[in-house]
């Protein structure tokens, strides 16, 4: 039988070991001022949802002095992704939320100079983007499936490797569809307003500015809204329920339904992956390498909280129409890392499809 003495003794030890660490990450932020970077323009769907979660997110880190958010757009979103993992101090505060960082890091990108491995993991945010096209397109569309009968079209995006116009580009493609191609919006914000100038006809927008800009325009019956993005967990297909009353298929039953069965080859394996990572991983927040352990703690816990926050629900729903919800156990962080792993076969395919989207650009 164990003496109840030395269990006391040990049991108390192993508290005065853990209270200090936990402690120190409770009061990590005490304060202290948190840098928020967000790598697109202000307007655009991720400066919305950041500096809403930003917002939120402050009540959730016990003594933080202030939130400060700073738009850092450009190359993809790759600068600000480049700077975190080069320049950014380590010292826990400076926090990027990031779209397409996974949809890059997958595909081995080449603008993508850092190994994203080494960032201090904190959330993954899955989202799914909605096609949708401008009604007056000839021959003149009523439902997605007249798409089909559509020719002379443009397509805009903002930028040949964004994980955004790769995916439209080839749900295009095995479609069969002809289309024409622009790209290099500075954000979703200029490329959905080059599609109320009639500059671009086609575009897939993230959920939040879906919801909240571009279903007034469904109802008025000037957008036709032509998919989703199905979740894919490697084996089947399913609808985010993001997606919910969306008059629109996902793009696999849509695909299925035009041509009789889903295609294979080495564009519908690179499609696989870009939208496994492209749709759990639409956001991605991460510390520098390196950073505290409490910092990264810290994070996580309040990133946790918010998900169950009323105000920042409520808040959500009346401003982007969309609740996001962030991912932040162990098994999420192990997915992450092996979809940055990039499949050479796939690598190789992707980086010819890129460049042949950067070659077609306005023909």
């Amino acid at each position: 039988m164990a003496n109840p003495a030395r269990v006391f003794s040990r049991l108390a030890l192993a508290l005065l070991v853990a209270t200090p660490v936990a402690a120190r990450a409770a009061d990590f932020y005490q304060g202290k001022t948190l840098n928020f970077v967000i790598n697109y323009t202000a307007g655009g769907p991720t400066d919305l949802e950041g500096r809403l979660v930003a917002k939120h997110l402050a009540r959730h880190i016990r003594g933080l002095s202030s939130i400060v958010v700073r738009n850092m757009a450009g190359a993809g979103g790759m600068i600000a992704v480049n700077w975190l993992g080069e320049i950014a101090p380590t010292d826990g505060m400076t926090v990027g939320f990031f779209t397409g960082l996974a949809s890059k890091a997958a595909i081995n990108e080449p603008s993508l100079r850092v190994d994203t491995s080494k960032f201090a993991f904190i959330a993954g945010g899955p989202g799914v983007t909605v096609a949708y096209v401008r009604s007056d397109v000839p021959p003149g569309l009523k439902t997605p499936a007249d798409l089909m009968k559509a020719r002379d079209f443009w397509v805009g995006g903002l930028g040949p490797d964004s994980d955004k116009d790769i995916r439209v580009r080839m749900q295009l493609d095995m479609l069969g569809l002809k289309y024409r191609y622009i790209s290099n919006y500075p954000g979703s914000n200029e490329a959905r307003l080059a599609v109320e100038r009639n500059e671009i006809q086609l575009y897939p927008e993230s959920m939040p500015t879906y919801r909240a800009t571009i279903e007034p325009m469904v109802r008025e019956g000037r957008i036709i809204p032509l998919w989703h993005d199905p979740l894919d967990d490697g084996v089947n297909f399913s609808a985010s329920p993001d997606a919910e009353g969306i008059p629109a298929p996902t793009y696999t039953d849509f695909l299925l339904k035009q041509k009789g069965a889903l295609p294979t080859g080495p564009l519908w394996d690179a499609f696989r992956l870009v939208n496994s990572v492209g749709t759990v991983f639409l956001r991605v927040v991460a510390l520098p390498p390196n950073a505290p352990r409490e910092a990264r703690e810290t994070l996580r816990a309040a990133f946790a909280a918010v998900n169950d926050d009323a105000e920042f629900r409520a808040e959500a729903e009346k401003i982007v129409k969309f609740v996001p919800r962030y991912l932040v156990d162990d098994r999420t962080e192990k997915l992450y890392r092996e979809k940055l792993t990039p499949n050479p076969k796939v690598a190789a395919f992707m980086h010819d499809y890129i460049e042949a989207g950067r070659a077609s650009m306005g023909k």
